[in-house]
């Protein structure tokens, strides 16, 4: 029987161990990927555990809120209603017109020489937003009609200082019959009717209406 030795076993080993040191790396490197992707995982695990907990308490949060909120609109609309309605009344207060003043301010131009027989007042807010005095007298001097004329110029410019857009104008301006007795001196007199008008508001400026513009005719070339 033949003895063979083998006198390379050193060599055979060094190149076997070689051949199998990739692989050992490789799975080296595999357990570490894995082992990675497990911390990762459980990881995010926890995040998203953390974030369905936080999801759910805000979830009731808002469960519990609704109804307060649905309570909160309701009593917004109510208190807009109410602000609005004490808007109206404050600008309805703010537009009134005060007689008293308006009155005083007309007696305090009234000469000796003219007495004022009857006043009628209106308002007319409900219908044309324009208020109107009548105011009728008589007015005695040497010349009535001047009297007459100064008085309804002094009143227009007693009511303008609140009211700008105020005018008066006579209604009627006739010669009376009766001869009244002013500072022992018998006058000529005249019967008037002043009617006053004017706009708690101002009134809205006019809209003017877009100019057009006329196309340009082109020149023919010659």
């Amino acid at each position: 029987m033949a003895l063979r030795i083998n006198l390379y076993h050193e060599v055979i080993r060094e190149k076997r161990q070689k051949q199998y040191d990739p692989l050992k790396i490789a799975m080296l490197a595999l357990i570490v990927v894995v082992v990675g992707m497990a911390i990762y995982y459980f990881v995010q695990l926890n995040t998203a555990g953390k974030a369905n907990v936080l999801l759910l308490a805000q979830k009731s949060e808002f469960e519990r809120l609704t109804p307060q909120l649905a309570a909160a609109e309701k009593r917004e609309v109510e208190l807009n209603k109410q602000i609005d309605l004490a808007e109206k009344f404050a600008k309805r207060m703010e537009k009134r017109i005060y007689w008293a003043p308006l009155l005083e301010n007309i007696m305090a131009v009234v000469p000796p020489n003219v007495q004022l027989t009857k006043l009628n007042c209106d308002n007319g807010r409900e219908k044309t937003n324009v208020s109107q005095m009548n105011i009728e007298g008589i007015a005695a001097d040497m010349e009535p009609r001047t009297v007459a004329e100064e008085l309804r110029k002094a009143i227009t410019t007693q009511i303008a200082v609140k009211y700008p857009n105020a005018h008066a104008t006579f209604r009627n301006l006739d010669d009376s019959s009766e001869h009244p007795v002013v500072a022992g001196r018998r006058m000529n007199a005249v019967v008037f009717t002043i009617a006053v008008t004017f706009r708690s508001e101002p009134e809205a400026p006019a809209v003017e209406p877009p100019v057009k513009r006329m196309p340009k005719k082109e020149t023919a070339a010659l």
